[in-house]
């Protein structure tokens, strides 16, 4: 029997490049109107689900509405996940859930300037368009995330590099795969950012 997903990503322009991850593939989508029991009916419908765009260590954002946080998280477990936005990595660490993940991503010039990547917006660009490409075609795979990294790989830029090396997966059996990165000093400026009212992408 074929597995239902479902995609929750909130309408907006600068993460449009994940659209190609789902783009005519038939999962139920859902990208505006977050009220908390339609997404938790959802979610409870749907095995397998793609959260995308922006967020950070709490869960996924829409503007400055967290959509998905920890009061979603016993409904999670034992879903087929991937969580594709900034630091996803401590919303699916705190809550062992399972499936693949990111950590901080760079997807757009003002991230690369803040984490000290050197980064052209045409490198970006690269960068946004095979990483998406690679996920599209790995989805929901068993080695989902080798296979990402072999094929987001190909790429070796410093954008792409600093992006890989913040792939994760954990599997259904607990098995994590991630690569402990040193902890980045420049936090504290994305922090003070946001609190400034600078949108936090991806």
């Amino acid at each position: 029997m074929k597995k239902q997903t479902l995609v929750i990503h909130p309408e907006d322009p600068s993460t449009d490049f994940l659209i190609e991850i789902y783009r005519d593939r038939g999962f139920t989508e859902i990208r505006q109107d977050f009220h908390p029991q339609k997404l938790e009916e959802l979610i409870l419908k749907h095995q397998r689900i793609l959260f995308l765009g922006h967020g950070f260590h709490h869960g996924l954002l829409h503007f400055y509405q967290t959509i998905i946080d920890q009061r979603f998280a016993p409904i999670l477990q034992n879903k087929e996940l991937v969580g594709i936005w900034c630091f996803a990595k401590t919303f699916f660490d705190q809550h062992q859930l399972n499936g693949f993940y990111t950590d901080m991503f760079i997807s757009e010039f003002p991230e690369a300037q803040v984490m000290g990547v050197q980064a052209t917006e045409s490198e970006i660009a690269e960068s946004n368009r095979e990483f998406a490409r690679a996920v599209r075609k790995n989805l929901f795979h068993p080695n989902c995330h080798q296979r990402i990294l072999n094929d987001y790989g190909k790429l070796t830029t410093a954008v792409a590099r600093y992006n890989q090396e913040r792939l994760c997966f954990r599997g259904m059996d607990g098995r994590t795969i991630a690569t402990d990165v040193p902890s980045i000093p420049q936090l504290s400026t994305l922090l003070n950012l946001l609190k400034d009212g600078w949108e936090l992408e991806l």
